[in-house]
């Protein structure tokens, strides 16, 4: 008995802790409903709807309703801004500020507040072609498109599968002879194998690293609650959940447009 109250204590306890958690995600977007609210008001007084403005001209009325959905988010971006210290509940320590609710929000994830999940994928083909100088050999760039073939079924990185379909095609040409004119003295045409793959390594590193800053920073400028973006290096690709997002094509092409 004395198991079963203690149980029930912590369940309730839990509860209590739940809702009180829950309660930040309640205020955080009746807040940033609010502000929505006022934006779209904003814009439908401001700028004429797309079917008045291009009343025959379907392409021209979609541009047009990006560019009014871009003003409403900044519109409502300025007025959170403006207002994220204002006292919107009290906490167990007093006032508490939108900006402090949305910390202490509640992650609901995608099954509860829907989104979208995305991977993303870095082409290492290109990037070889570019180390290679943009090289014409074909069996360099029968490699390129036997490795990519591979990688969907392979547990290996994609800089592994390309020099072993090289080595089917080409056994003795050393890599340096691919490689060394595009790198800026990294490698020369005496440069073991070893050295060339290190080189070739070190440069799909740096370019998987930037894309994934880029990356980071684009997802910054949409304003999203708790993003999850999280790099495999090995495999070239990012992951990313975007909790609350609604225009989820437009985002998939701006993110794919930063891969």
């Amino acid at each position: 008995m004395q198991l079963k109250g203690l149980v029930r204590f912590f369940t309730a306890l839990l509860i209590i802790y739940s809702l009180y958690q829950l309660s930040f995600t309640w205020l955080v977007k009746n807040f940033e409903q609010k502000a929505a609210d006022k934006a779209a008001q904003y814009v439908s007084k401001a700028y004429p709807t797309p079917s008045v403005k291009y009343p025959s001209n379907k392409d021209s009325q979609a541009v047009w309703q990006e560019f009014l959905d871009t003003r409403k988010r900044a519109y409502q971006d300025s007025l959170i801004k403006a207002s994220e210290n204002e006292t919107v509940t009290y906490g167990i320590n007093g006032a508490m500020s939108y900006k402090k609710a949305k910390e202490e929000e509640l992650n609901l994830g995608l099954d509860l507040q829907g989104g979208m999940n995305v991977t993303l994928e870095v082409e290492m083909s290109g990037l070889l072609r570019s180390l290679s100088n943009n090289s014409a050999d074909p069996n360099f760039l029968n490699a390129l498109k036997n490795a990519d073939l591979r990688k969907a079924n392979s547990d290996a990185d994609f800089i592994t599968l390309f020099i072993q379909e090289y080595r089917k095609l080409e056994t003795t040409r050393p890599l340096a002879t691919l490689f060394s004119g595009a790198s800026s003295n990294a490698i020369n045409i005496k440069s073991t194998d070893q050295e060339v793959e290190n080189y070739i390594r070190e440069q799909a590193r740096a370019a998987f690293d930037l894309t994934f800053d880029r990356l980071r920073t684009r997802i910054d400028q949409f304003g999203v609650a708790q993003p999850s973006i999280n790099p495999i290096p090995n495999r070239g690709l990012i992951t990313v959940e975007l909790p609350g997002i609604k225009d989820k094509e437009r985002v998939r092409k701006l993110l794919q447009s930063t891969a």
